[in-house]
């Protein structure tokens, strides 16, 4: 599993990914910024902890718990 930092939005946001999914980076950033007019992924946005990217989902893990999923579009 591999990390990097990526700015959504004024947010710096911790990502994770298996190296085979690394070119959906860009696709991922797109994917949150899409969705972050929906109150329920804002909240969890506003409170996030880190992100897990697939070929097919981005995942939200807020540090209060919270998880949403994305489908990568």
């Amino acid at each position: 599993m591999i990390h990097t930092r990526v700015r959504v939005e004024e947010k710096e946001v911790l990502m994770f990914y298996e190296s085979k999914h690394q070119e959906h980076l860009t696709v991922a950033v797109e994917t949150i910024l899409k969705h972050l007019s929906n109150e329920k992924i804002r909240r969890v946005f506003d409170d996030l902890g880190l992100v897990n990217i697939t070929n097919e989902e981005v995942t939200l893990f807020s540090l209060n718990g919270e998880i949403e999923t994305l489908c990568i579009t």
